[in-house]
């Protein structure tokens, strides 16, 4: 399909008008995707009924819009998580699925994306870092962690139709502050990898199950788009929502130096 014809393709009916590539080629401009960024994307595609075509054609289209906004030196990483160690379960770095969206799952499996190794948290890059974000270590929240390295890289965190109560990075956040409602716990399994299956384990910074710790971020993302730290933009009745990490991570860090719990909806017991 050319790149006319694409911008005119109708990918949803929404509740207010049509919703075409081009459209989400315009909002994700609006919202701060540049070329050259790298971003880390949370998805949620409910953006209104499908409209007329199927749905790998319209992953592949919501897919395209997100590479031509980075383009060709730009880096896009997607959450593909398993929880697999944290379920008992294998995790196979080409066969798992990815438990958070259609998208993701589409997005991993195309030619020229590939996923890092870790079991719980693993995430599918495609670009120009890709080679740097794959050689992760076994902490799921440490500074060679994804998240870590997408701090690191100074990327962004774009919220394509998600909340951002998906956002994944508060808890780098919350292990570089050394929360105390939180505590690291390794998680052991079989790992498959290219026809190779071998045990290993992996850490994970979780919550506490009988202090009911709830993670609630309504306050933050207020503040955050208060202050104009954050952006947002309307894609007729969702949003996208965009933040730079290190802008995320250090006003988190500071929010948490005044209010330990300010990530939670309640404060624990």
């Amino acid at each position: 399909m050319s790149k006319t014809k694409q911008s005119k393709q109708a990918l949803f009916q929404a509740e207010n008008k049509k919703l075409y590539y081009s459209d989400f080629t315009k909002a994700l401009k609006a919202v701060g995707v540049n070329l050259g960024d790298i971003v880390f994307i949370h998805s949620d595609i409910v953006f209104g009924k499908i409209y007329s075509l199927n749905g790998q054609l319209l992953l592949k289209n919501l897919i395209n819009s997100i590479k031509e906004s980075v383009g060709d030196k730009g880096t896009i990483i997607m959450p593909t998580f398993t929880y697999s160690f944290c379920k008992k379960e294998p995790y196979d770095r080409q066969r798992s699925k990815s438990t958070v969206g259609s998208l993701t799952e589409y997005f991993r499996r195309q030619d020229g994306v590939s996923r890092t190794i870790h079991p719980i948290f693993s995430a599918a890059i495609w670009g120009s870092h890709k080679r740097f974000l794959l050689k992760i270590g076994k902490d799921s929240f440490d500074r060679n962690s994804i998240f870590g390295k997408l701090h690191r890289l100074k990327g962004k965190i774009l919220f394509f139709g998600a909340d951002f109560q998906a956002c994944t990075f508060i808890h780098y956040i919350e292990q570089e502050h050394g929360v105390a409602y939180r505590y690291m716990k390794t998680f052991k399994g079989i790992i498959k990898n290219n026809g190779r299956k071998y045990k290993d384990e992996y850490t994970y910074f979780v919550r506490y199950l009988n202090r009911k710790v709830t993670t609630n971020l309504s306050r933050l993302e207020r503040y955050l788009l208060e202050k104009n730290l954050m952006r947002a933009v309307k894609i007729d009745s969702k949003r996208l929502l965009m933040i730079k990490s290190d802008v995320l991570f250090n006003e988190g860090y500071q929010l948490l130096n005044k209010d330990i719990y300010y990530f939670l909806k309640n404060k624990p017991k």
